[in-house]
């Protein structure tokens, strides 16, 4: 019998969103596109096209693509995808990532547990050297990244890619994303899947935690 994995996605789960991170940016264009949108929209300010993506209506990249595009036409950079996440994402440091995700890769590691990452758009949004200086990276064992293999989550292919690559069948992970689609595609190959949601970090780690034998996070630890 192999030891339980932990797969996480990158995006959301490891590292914080782009509407998270705009809060600190009142009164820019990229403020003005992603404030309150995406998982974080209100009744009040809805996100229909985030709706859509979470139906698989259309692919991340149709999501991102479209905000880049606005972000341009409201006085943002180039209208693209990587010069928009540059300027939210650069320069690399640690505040970046979550805590609660590195103790739960900590925490892994010390009980035998394979970490992987399951990630679309890694290499497509960040370069190499920006990749290097995000430690939590090069703490697990491996890294598929849709982006360098051609296939992008849901396709079966990149889950098949991660279970060979950690040498663990399906029944035997535990994967945390933030996107429905992929959690979808997930649970299709009877992986244990939990939806990450940014509005209760806390109690999506927890629930990974749980289904890995891991003991509850110490506050502060």
């Amino acid at each position: 019998m192999t030891s339980p994995a932990l797969v996480l996605d990158f995006g959301g789960p490891v590292l914080l969103t782009p509407f998270e991170l705009v809060a600190d940016e009142p009164g820019t264009p990229a403020y003005g596109l992603l404030h309150l949108r995406g998982p974080l929209a209100t009744p009040e300010k809805p996100d229909p096209v985030w709706e859509d993506l979470q139906e698989g209506r259309i692919t991340e990249r149709a999501y991102w693509a479209a905000r880049a595009e606005q972000w341009h036409e409201e006085g943002g950079h180039e209208p693209d995808i990587r010069a928009m996440i540059a300027h939210l994402y650069n320069p690399p440091r640690p505040e970046l990532v979550r805590e609660q995700a590195r103790s739960l890769v900590r925490d892994a590691r010390a009980a035998g547990l394979p970490v992987g990452i399951l990630t679309n758009d890694l290499r497509a949004f960040h370069s190499d050297d920006w990749i290097e200086k995000i430690e939590i990276v090069g703490d697990v064992d491996v890294v598929v990244d849709g982006s360098v293999e051609g296939h992008l989550k849901p396709a079966p292919r990149l889950y098949e890619l991660l279970s060979e690559r950690l040498g663990v069948p399906y029944g035997d992970m535990v994967f945390l994303d933030d996107q429905a689609t992929n959690i979808r595609g997930a649970e299709a190959l009877g992986i244990p899947s939990v939806w990450f949601d940014v509005v209760d970090p806390d109690r999506s780690f927890s629930e990974v935690r749980k289904l890995l034998g891991l003991p509850p996070e110490v506050p502060g630890g």
